[in-house]
């Protein structure tokens, strides 16, 4: 179907004109969605069977047959029009009828008619086959009832004369009608109902087609209605993520804004974005700069920064190079979204070269050797002790000197690490030969290669290493040493502080953070202070 989207800010007399099967408009509540498609429905108002998200869903008991050109016109329309009424005059009675002459925001009250035509066609066509003037129809009721089923296996659908019951999956005799199903179950009857009788080659229009649908089900519903009218082109209105990204061969349009006189804010999504369809959505959703953070949903770095960046949209994405990556592909576009994009990586053994590098690319390094550290930082040791009726400054000292002594144990193990990962970055480099035959390359490579001072690398190091052991020097120890999951244990924080276990400090962390406090403040200035943004900012 081809169609020519509403009037676009700043260009209001050049609308954009797409072909598409299926579009998604995709935007927060308030954003003008739904008179974007009322506005569509009035352009091709003849074609468009328009299913609104204000509706009733009141379930009539039952309903008699009318004739099918009653029944349908009424569906369509909202009313049973002179057969002698112009093409005009019925697309006026929709308007007015169906509509109640509010085309965007009038409660749509339909449910009977369309009992009313389903019921009629089951009628006529049983008919036609009783009188042998056709063979066993698939009626409109019958697809109705195959795709309900289908999506709700734990249920069963009874058609009667004029009225429709439900039952439990194998309980048959435990019927009751209709008007008791649940608002899940009324609303993917109607869908269905209303999708099924809209007319051939239609543009069907679904505001809000999640709505009272659970999200397990919702993909499943709307593949099969989809399947069952391929004649038909789907218009979906949403500000549900997930539902759009359910349509995966969609044509995908962000709707910003609603700006008066027939004009939106909007903008087409374009498929090759290198971003995450759905991470995409997401961000663009929300409206807020985003920091992309390594790790996931549970890890302790995003458990702290929900609660330090909390004007920001956090998005973890996995591994630092994802996390590089979507900073880039980001901030390529910013042309188009005009949000900012943040990143926050571990330090890993990086040194200053890197991070300066990086946080010219917007990528934040954290100073300390990792997010775990971030725990151990004096400000938060202090707090936790202070909460718990400690002596604040003597847990933090013993916290102190026990961490710096653990340092002390694993010195040459973790001399050895950074010396390692330093050279492998050496040997990465080397690859970068300027070269282009093979001949010359390999010579380039040896010379890179012998150059390498090994033992100037490993000295250097070591004598790093040893001035933070020899000079107590705290935060040295929390920059440099990286060893999972043993820090927090060997630092005796949780003995000290009568907590019961990392987990539990962890805990008492985010609580005093969500406090919003002055003590909240300090700890959250602390850990935003161990964030490098800035390639002037020289660390040590």
């Amino acid at each position: 179907m081809k169609i020519t989207l509403p009037p676009k800010k700043g260009t209001p007399n050049t609308n954009p004109e797409i072909e598409f099967d299926q579009l998604v408009v995709i935007g927060a509540n308030g954003s003008g969605k739904t008179r974007f498609g009322s506005h569509i429905e009035e352009k091709y108002l003849k074609n468009v069977h328009r299913i609104s998200a204000q509706k009733s869903l009141s379930f009539p008991a039952e309903v008699s047959p009318k004739s099918r050109e009653r029944a349908t016109n009424e569906f369509l329309y909202g009313y049973h029009y002179d057969n002698n009424t112009n093409a005009q005059q019925q697309l006026n009675v929709k308007k007015s009828h169906r509509w109640g002459s509010k085309i965007s925001t009038f409660l749509l009250n339909d449910y009977d008619k369309l009992l009313v035509l389903l019921h009629t066609e089951e009628y006529e066509e049983s008919l036609s086959f009783k009188e042998g003037r056709t063979t066993k129809p698939t009626t409109k009721l019958d697809i109705v009832q195959r795709i309900w089923e289908t999506v709700l296996p734990h249920r069963k659908l009874l058609k009667k004369a004029g009225v429709i019951e439900t039952y439990p999956t194998g309980q048959v005799g435990n019927n009751y009608n209709a008007t008791e199903m649940s608002d899940g179950e009324r609303v993917i009857f109607y869908l269905v109902g209303e999708v099924v009788c809209a007319p051939e080659n239609s543009i069907i229009i679904i505001d809000e087609p999640e709505m009272h649908i659970h999200k397990s089900l919702v993909k499943n519903l709307f593949d099969l209605i989809e399947n069952e009218r391929q004649d038909c082109s789907f218009i979906y209105l949403t500000h549900d993520i997930d539902f759009a990204f359910s349509r995966q061969n969609a044509i995908k349009v962000w709707a910003k804004s609603y700006e008066g006189s027939n004009v939106w804010d909007y903008e087409l999504l374009e498929d090759e974005s290198p971003i995450p369809e759905q991470l995409y959505l997401e961000i663009l959703g929300s409206r807020k700069p985003v920091i992309f953070l390594e790790g996931d949903d549970s890890s302790i770095d995003y458990e702290l920064y929900e609660q330090v960046y909390f004007d920001h949209t956090l998005k973890p994405l996995g591994s630092c190079e994802k996390v590089i990556h979507s900073v880039k592909s980001f901030n390529e576009q910013n042309g188009f979204h005009h949000i900012e994009s943040f990143g926050i990586i571990d330090r890993d053994r990086r040194i200053q070269d890197d991070v300066v590098r990086l946080n010219s690319k917007s990528i934040w390094v954290l100073d300390v050797a990792e997010s775990e550290n971030l725990l151990l930082l004096e400000e938060i040791v202090k707090s936790v002790a202070k909460h718990m009726g400690k002596d604040l400054n003597d847990v933090f000292n013993q916290v102190k000197d026990n961490l710096i002594q653990f340092f002390n144990s694993q010195l040459e193990s973790q001399i050895l690490l950074h010396f390692k990962e330093t050279l492998r970055k050496k040997f990465i480099e080397a690859s970068n030969f300027n070269e282009r035959t093979i001949s010359n390359v390999i010579p380039e490579i040896d010379a890179y290669y012998s150059g390498i001072d090994k033992q100037q690398i490993f000295d250097d190091i070591k004598t790093e290493f040893e001035n933070i052991v020899n000079s107590k020097d705290y935060n040295g120890v929390l920059r440099v040493f990286n060893l999972k999951n043993a820090l927090i244990p060997n630092s005796k924080v949780c003995e000290l502080t009568d907590v019961k276990n990392k987990s539990g400090y962890l805990k008492l962390v985010i609580t005093l953070l969500k406090r919003k406090d002055a003590e909240s403040h300090l700890i959250a200035t602390a850990i935003d202070d161990k964030i490098i943004k800035n390639a002037t900012q020289q660390r040590v």
